[in-house]
């Protein structure tokens, strides 16, 4: 139940981390945005974002403004209790997001899916989303997924965001490497550090789901962009200042998902 926790962990993260940037300046943001900055090359593909009644084409590239990035790292480096549980794992880290200049109001993360491996993929390898109310499976693969409309506005009350935030239910996502590893070259304020860049596919058949509202959806398609791994102690050391400022006391999604409940107010 606990491990459930760190797609929200992450996306919180990345949230605030991005504020922090553009309002105090951080090196920790900076930094996690010179790593997995996309602009330039956001990655291909569609998704489809639908139920019974509405269908939503999501695209990736430069036109749309959408993109996906990913980061990998070792469980081990995460704060207990998680890593106890994941410390003989990697995680995959992947985030789909709207780049600045096609915000235009809208929330600037919409989807977030950890994925928990004891190695990349070297070949096509599928995830299966993980039971938060059962306990860990022996699967040696599992998955997560936060997911909401690239849509959603950023002044959306609380119970509004609660509403159309969904969690991947069952199905999962299918990886597949695309092409060759490389070393690329990351600038930090500090020196620079070197990160290996592995494009993978994912190809996504999921349905999600919400306590907040009762309401189900599905997320299909298949997307390709690139996910980042620290290479030698600098990138590491990078890596683990990252993992590190996940913040804490982050409400468990898993809680969130027992008891289907609809909010009649705003906390």
């Amino acid at each position: 139940m606990k491990l459930f926790t760190l797609v929200c962990c992450v996306f919180f993260s990345f949230q605030l981390l991005n504020a922090a940037d553009e309002e105090k300046g951080s090196n920790a943001a900076m930094e996690l945005n010179d790593l997995l900055s996309n602009t330039s090359s956001p990655g291909e593909g569609t998704l489809i974002y639908s139920n019974e009644v509405e269908k939503e084409t999501i695209t990736l590239g430069v036109d749309s403004g959408i993109y996906g990035l990913g980061l990998v790292f070792k469980g081990e480096w995460l704060a207990e209790p998680l890593k106890k549980e994941l410390s003989k794992n990697l995680i995959i880290q992947l985030a789909l997001g709207t780049s600045k200049s096609k915000l235009e109001g809208k929330v600037p993360q919409f989807g977030l899916a950890t994925l928990i491996t004891p190695s990349l993929p070297k070949e096509t390898t599928t995830f299966v989303f993980k039971d938060p109310n059962k306990k860990a499976a022996t699967l040696q693969t599992q998955a997560m997924l936060y997911f909401t409309s690239p849509k959603t506005q950023l002044a959306q009350t609380d119970q509004e965001k609660l509403q159309s935030t969904f969690f991947g239910k069952t199905g999962g996502i299918t990886v597949t490497p695309v092409g060759e590893a490389e070393q690329i070259l990351v600038r930090t304020p500090q020196n620079q550090v070197t990160f290996k860049k592995q494009k993978l596919k994912f190809d996504f058949q999921t349905s999600l789901a919400t306590p907040f509202s009762g309401l189900e959806k599905k997320l299909t398609g298949s997307i390709i962009f690139p996910v980042y791994s620290p290479h030698g102690k600098a990138a590491e050391a990078l890596a683990m200042r990252i993992v590190a400022s996940l913040p804490t006391g982050v409400p468990s999604p898993s809680k969130r998902l027992a008891p289907a409940r609809k909010i009649t107010g705003s906390p």
